[in-house]
């Protein structure tokens, strides 16, 4: 029967998410199928999937961090036997417990604006441990320390620094354009700043000119640049040694400037 299996399969498996992925989605189409024959057939009683209990025997081992099962074959009596019991979960219950993808533009996902300060390996690293927008390394960040994040992470501790550096910088996330008939009526740039000190308000400049800081409060600014300004690299002096640069465009990701400690963890 193994020399019937896909050669990736028989030499690999697949992953275990995998495979819960494709047992959960036979269960749903199983329950479908039982939805569709109580409505057409009007079964005043019918039946349903609650919970579902099996005995897998396979081989278990990691790939790049990742677990694989393998089905044993006949004569394999050394396999490993898993357990697996799935249970219902309701709708409100996955919302609950569900990672909320849409809670940062994509632009500012780890690798996009990590850049080349995060590898595949780091970023799993930090998935793991549930982070995987800006927003949420620059909380644990706040909330945690650079230590327990290494720690909990296993990233080396030079390349963490790194990244936490990066996700402070300033980043553009929205643009709003002003009359042209006025050049400075309603234009307006908006930033997330995380390493904004309360109290404190950054000198900006952009095209050679000051631009206006019309709000700064927890970790956000809000600037009043000319239309020439739009599309500009914006310098913004945070005070102490700390100046970042950043394009005044929807999306753009700033930086920090040479021997600037704006990230300093």
């Amino acid at each position: 029967m193994s020399a019937q299996m896909p050669a990736l399969l028989r030499d690999s498996g697949v992953p275990f998410d995998l495979f819960i992925q494709a047992l959960t989605e036979q269960l749903d189409k199983a329950q479908a199928a039982m939805a569709i024959k109580a409505r057409v057939g009007k079964l005043p009683l019918t039946f349903a999937v609650k919970e579902v209990s099996m005995d897998l025997r396979a081989f278990v081992q990691m790939i790049d961090d990742d677990v694989y099962l393998r089905p044993a074959g006949p004569g394999e009596a050394e396999a490993s036997t898993i357990k697996l019991a799935l249970t219902t979960i309701t709708k409100p219950m996955i919302e609950e417990n569900a990672v909320d993808f849409k809670a940062e533009d994509p632009k500012f996902s780890l690798k996009e604006a990590l850049g080349d300060s995060i590898t595949e390996d780091d970023q799993r690293r930090l998935e793991r441990i549930g982070v995987r927008t800006i927003t949420q390394l620059n909380e644990l960040k706040q909330s945690a320390g650079t230590d327990v994040i290494a720690r909990l992470s296993r990233m080396p501790v030079n390349r963490l620094q790194q990244a936490l550096m990066s996700a402070s910088a300033p980043r553009v996330t929205r643009v709003e354009r002003g009359d042209d008939r006025d050049a400075r009526a309603a234009q307006r740039v908006h930033l997330s700043a995380p390493a904004l000190r309360a109290g404190r308000l950054p000198l900006v400049r952009a095209a050679g000119e000051a631009v206006p800081v019309v709000e700064s409060d927890d970790g956000r600014l809000v600037l009043a640049p000319l239309a020439s300004q739009l599309g500009c690299d914006a310098e913004l002096d945070f005070g102490g040694g700390e100046i970042a640069s950043v394009r005044l465009s929807e999306g753009h990701v700033g930086r920090w400037n040479d021997g600037a400690n704006g990230g300093r963890p």
